[in-house]
């Protein structure tokens, strides 16, 4: 067992055991013993004409959102290669915890060293990934009583098209997907334990928090900010000025306070893994100018800005007693808040880093624009209209964008492998050289994995393939022969150019125009040619002005007239 698992597991039954003798210690408020436990859905709140046309919609939706996350599914994507190295071969994930770059995400993947028993298809690696977006839009239903079942579905739909959202649940590898399932799962504990503060809740809620934590190292700002915004929200005396610390010890402030400290426990945790000046090479590598970086978020993801303009107006009210905190909502915005301030701080950009922020956001920011919409002016309403079109119609762009990326590198990776496979077969298994014009070592070390994964052997990609008939990997990318990257064994061979009987390959990511990859198909035989399915016009990417190469990645260049296109080439 890793040295990990004995720590995280003692720190996680600790803090169980001290939440529930915290809690049991302290009575019931008088107060708590009044409110009505109303999170579940009752036949008079669901039997209405339009909350059944509602949840019709959202059925359909998620039946839809479901197989468009199945449909041309393979390991062929980006970071995939972990799952060929490791899950696909029989051998467990480790804990992803690495002092040289930086990263400490130690739950990172770790279900899947279980769903590797039961299968190895992809179909099969996203059944889990279902599952939870399925209880994810279920608690976002029943999450707030005060808006209809109608205003709810409705929130859910916006939540699971935003972009950042999209990706995490659409994808295997991104930590995002845990960090908002947990994170809707602990809301949902608390919400349960402020209507019965029960002690199962207060240990369920623990329990959430302890796994969300260690799924993702910005995670804990997330849970940290709401802990102690709600400790000082709690304090303040009503609409009065001062401060009443005894609300700390009830039974809702002890479990604040038991969440503020798994957060503090997690970066000492941190320190002590990685050391107190630890490296942060992998955040250094990806770091961008501030403004940069921010016009990048605002490119796509409009709903954060909007977000943070909302609660830093609702902090204005509280702070001048024209508006009541109100615990749970107020504490969730802070913490979304500083959230999305980290990935400002840091100065790294990526389309899915904010899914956790974005979630907050459609939930706060679209519960007080429902719940006030008849007290608005008529001005106001108009305001609200314009910037709710905008952010959806973003959404939409945005996300569709994403899907259509997506699963076009996916199929045009598998099909080019799958000629690759043909012709190692019909050579008779001898050594085969791939020449790579325009793709990065990165995408290089990618795809070898995914041939090796698919029995063509490469060479360095694992040590039984290491033989004089491995596929050779060849590239002007690098500047001499080694690995395409630190992290993978595949091996680069430094070409300026390819040799008579390689096969040349244009990957459909690859940032290289039509004229440029026409003068490699035109100069060798063709094998295949692959087009984006469907053919999405250039044009539409008008509505995203500046949206990242593949939709995640930062970069200051634009797609070029072949986007996301793709061929296989003998060079004559």
């Amino acid at each position: 067992m890793h040295p990990f698992w004995l720590i995280w597991i003692t720190i996680t039954a600790a803090a169980m055991i001290a939440v529930a003798w915290a809690v049991a210690h302290v009575p019931r408020s008088e107060e708590a013993t009044k409110r009505p436990i109303n999170l579940i859905l009752t036949w008079r709140q669901v039997g209405t004409p339009r909350a059944v046309v509602a949840l019709t919609l959202l059925a359909v939706f998620l039946a839809s959102y479901i197989a468009m996350t199945l449909a041309w599914e393979d390991f062929a994507y980006y970071d995939n290669s972990l799952f060929h190295l490791y899950a696909l071969k029989g051998h467990d994930l480790s804990p992803p915890i690495s002092r040289g770059i930086g990263r400490f995400y130690p739950l990172l993947l770790q279900e899947f060293n279980l769903i590797r028993h039961f299968t190895d298809t992809a179909t099969g690696y996203h059944v889990l990934p279902i599952a939870q977006l399925l209880i994810f839009a279920c608690i976002l239903l029943i999450l707030d009583a005060e808006l209809s079942i109608t205003a709810r579905a409705a929130l859910a739909i916006l939540a699971l098209l935003t972009p950042s959202i999209f990706i995490s649940f659409s994808s295997l590898e991104v930590p995002e997907r845990n960090v908002l399932f947990f994170f809707a799962c602990l809301v949902l504990c608390i919400k349960s334990f402020e209507q019965t503060q029960s002690i199962g809740w207060a240990v369920a809620t623990v329990v959430c928090a302890q796994i969300m934590i260690y799924c993702k190292e910005t995670a804990f700002l997330l849970l940290f900010g709401f802990a102690a915004a709600r400790l000082v929200l709690r304090c303040r005396n009503g609409r009065h000025a001062g401060w009443d610390y005894d609300r700390l010890w009830g039974r809702e402030g002890r479990l604040d306070l038991c969440l503020a400290s798994l957060a503090v426990l997690f970066l000492l945790f941190y320190f002590a893994v990685m050391g107190i000046h630890g490296n942060i090479g992998y955040a250094r590598r990806f770091q961008q100018p501030l403004a940069e970086i921010e016009l990048a978020y605002l490119r796509v993801d409009l709903l954060a800005w909007l977000f943070v303009a909302v609660v830093l107006g609702r902090i204005y009210l509280i702070l001048c007693h024209r508006a009541a905190p109100l615990l749970l909502w107020d504490g969730l915005a802070l913490g979304g808040v500083a959230y999305f301030l980290a990935y400002q701080v840091l100065r790294i950009f990526n389309a899915y880093y904010l899914a956790p922020a974005d979630l907050i956001a459609v939930l706060y920011v679209g519960r007080f624009v429902l719940l006030s919409w008849e007290k608005m002016w008529s001005w106001s309403k108009v305001a609200a209209l314009m910037l709710a079109f905008t952010v959806v119609l973003q959404a939409v762009a945005v996300s569709t964008l994403v899907a259509f990326e997506r699963k076009n590198v996916i199929h045009a990776k598998v099909e080019i492998a799958s000629v690759v496979e043909t012709r190692y077969r019909r050579s008779g298994k001898n050594a085969l050289r791939l020449f790579f014009p325009f793709s990065n070592p990165y995408v290089i070390a990618e795809f070898g994995s995914y041939l090796n994964y698919r029995g063509v052997p490469v060479e360095g990609a694992v040590s039984e393939s290491a033989e004089p008939n491995s596929v050779v990997l060849a590239t002007r990318a690098v500047a001499n022969d080694a690995p395409c990257v630190s992290w993978l064994g595949s091996r680069c061979h430094r070409a300026s150019g390819p040799a008579p009987g390689d096969l040349v390959i244009v990957l459909p990511d690859d940032e290289a125009s039509l004229a440029e990859a026409s003068m490699y198909r035109e100069w060798g035989e063709l094998l295949f040619s692959y087009e984006p399915h469907p053919p999405i016009p250039h044009g539409l990417y008008l509505l995203v002005p500046g949206l990242p190469i593949a939709t995640t990645k930062f970069t200051h260049k634009t797609r070029p007239d072949r986007w996301m296109d793709g061929s296989v080439a003998i060079w004559k």
